[in-house]
């Protein structure tokens, strides 16, 4: 903390320091990143704070430890329970612990700029075990939260559009204030930068997705290390490239209608994706398991990641707009009306009374594949799902697809199986649809007020990877029964986005054309100001072929 404390004691005041970043992206890697003796020491000091004795750690674990003290730091994930303890331990715990030593420390010397820090790879877009961190918890050390780009930056490209849109809503369930802290004029490297319209759909895109900061990485390109020729606004020789005359236009703009964006929120949505860190890390765990008794990173499954993608794309592909929420924040719920659980195997009882609370109101809940698969102690469940009294459903047999091709038939379509088939047993369920054994592979349980579909075969995830259209009519159905409003004006399988910002009575639209032809919306009120690349006459908005438009009204 000696770098720490002499930094904050020399800068704090300075004026031209608006914000302190504690940490330039904060996560735990690789697995073995330390296992000495200081290390192992915390591991059952933070075992012990969390359990009380060994003994009531062999209860919930079913082991046979002799003392927090004597507790091996993991080797291998076959035991499930102790890499998953040790990366909630350094992935949650001592990331968030370490970062508020640091947040005290730059305190004692300046106590009103605020202080943040930024993920390199946001939980949204972790991918195996070797590179994790808890979002929702670590966030908490700081006064705002942030995130580098964690995908391709070409935005010509359907997919890496996705992903910008995805990364706003995502971060804002865990900081509604969060900060886009490394915006890339592309990654260079000796590859290709960005074009203009590439970096202006990441700005508006960020803008539009609520973010409250922005941070060029860089303004002139490295020159140093492996990153040489990355990320640079101006060539190294310091000569502007294409994208350094968006970023003044973009600035530009901001300033203009800064009494429209200042304060201006996202507009909320009435489904949302609900995201469990602990979930994500089992699913990582599983993928991890090697059958030569060493970490395997490099399975490709990527379940959690590509359930929760496969649903935020599907919904936009509809042309819905979706938010995120943490499980951690269930008080959240009530606020929506459909409720998607992507592989949620760590299902936490906790969360009941919210979930009945949301179904006496009428809600809809999409259980997707591997719902309540496990104990909070990474033990397959044995009995029924832990969601009573809601309702009675139990896993009879799960077999994995993923070497060999099954299908079923869904809204009259042969449809893919992937990557597990469940058979449920539930009580009081009407069945949907079925496997070719018979055994039923969608059901709808009537609960309370309110509606839940249990899945025996991953909507998200099968959408991610097949695109079937099958999937979309289903979907369409539940949200259409559940009374979810479309966008206005968006088609996004055929490249107009769309987003919302709204700032009391005024309504901000964002209009992103990656279509082949010219556009013109006709808006729902009056317009007061617009911005970006927006050709605006009486009530009507007119974005050109590769262009970004709003308009306030």
């Amino acid at each position: 903390m000696l770098f720490v404390e002499k930094v904050s004691e020399r800068y704090a005041g300075n004026k031209n320091i608006i914000l302190w970043n504690a940490w330039n992206e904060i996560r735990h890697k690789p697995i073995e990143e330390c296992y000495c003796p200081h290390c192992r020491k915390a591991f059952g000091k933070y075992l012990e704070g969390k359990f009380g004795t060994v003994e009531n750690l062999n209860k919930h674990y079913g082991t046979a430890e002799e003392s927090f003290e004597t507790i091996n730091l993991p080797i291998m994930p076959h035991g499930f329970w102790d890499i998953y303890e040790f990366k909630k331990f350094k992935g949650s715990h001592e990331l968030h612990r370490f970062l508020k030593e640091i947040y005290a420390v730059v305190r004692k010397y300046d106590p009103k700029t605020p202080i943040m820090c930024h993920a390199g790879f946001c939980s949204a877009f972790q991918t195996h075990v070797g590179d994790v961190v808890d979002d929702y918890n670590v966030s908490k050390a700081v006064d705002f939260w942030g995130t580098s780009l964690p995908f391709d930056t070409n935005m010509d490209v359907a997919d890496n559009r996705i992903s910008m849109m995805l990364l706003g809503d995502f971060m804002r369930s865990v900081d509604k204030n969060y900060f886009n802290h490394e915006i890339y004029p592309g990654l260079g490297m000796f590859n290709d930068y960005d074009t203009p319209f590439d970096l202006k759909f990441k700005l508006y895109t960020a803008l539009s997705g609520g973010a409250k900061g922005l941070v060029y990485w860089q303004y002139r390109a490295e020159r140093v290390g492996m990153e040489q020729d990355c990320a640079g606004i101006m060539r190294v020789d310091g000569t502007p490239r294409p994208v350094a005359f968006e970023v003044q236009k973009f600035g530009a703009d901001i300033r203009k209608n800064m009494q429209y964006l200042a304060g201006a929120e996202v507009e909320q949505s009435k489904v949302a994706i609900i995201f469990d860190f602990d979930s994500m890390l089992m699913s990582e765990i599983e993928e991890a398991t090697g059958t030569d008794f060493k970490y395997n990173l490099d399975n490709g499954m990527v379940y959690y990641g590509k359930s929760h993608r496969g649903m935020y794309t599907l919904l936009k592909n509809l042309n819905y707009n979706v938010d995120y929420v943490g499980v951690t924040n269930p008080e959240q719920f009530e606020n929506y009306k459909v409720l998607y659980f992507p592989y949620y195997s760590m299902l936490d009882e906790k969360i009941v009374p919210y979930l009945q609370k949301f179904l006496e109101n009428g809600g809809t809940v999409i259980a997707d594949e591997g719902f309540g698969l496990r104990d909070m102690n990474t033990w397959m469940r044995v009995g029924d799902i832990n969601v009573k009294p809601l309702f009675n459903a139990r896993l009879s047999e799960r077999r994995c697809t993923a070497k060999r091709e099954e299908y079923f038939e869904l809204m009259g379509e042969k449809t893919k199986i992937l990557p597990y088939k469940s058979e449920i047993n539930a009580e009081n369920a009407e069945v949907i649809a079925t496997f070719e054994n018979g055994v039923p592979a969608i059901q709808r349980i009537n609960v309370l007020s309110g509606k839940v579909y249990l899945l025996g075969v991953s909507m998200g995830y099968s959408y991610n990877e097949t695109k079937a259209e099958s999937i979309e009519k289903f979907i369409c159905g539940i949200m259409e029964d559940a009374g979810i409003e479309r966008y206005k004006y968006a088609d996004f399988k055929k490249g107009i986005y769309e987003k919302r910002l709204v700032n009391n009575d005024k309504t901000i639209v964002f209009i992103f054309n990656n279509s082949n032809e010219d556009k013109t919306f006709e808006l729902e009120g009056e317009i007061s100001a617009f911005g970006a690349d927006a050709v605006v006459e009486e009530n009507k908005m007119t974005v050109k072929s590769g262009e970004v438009g709003y308009a306030v009204f």
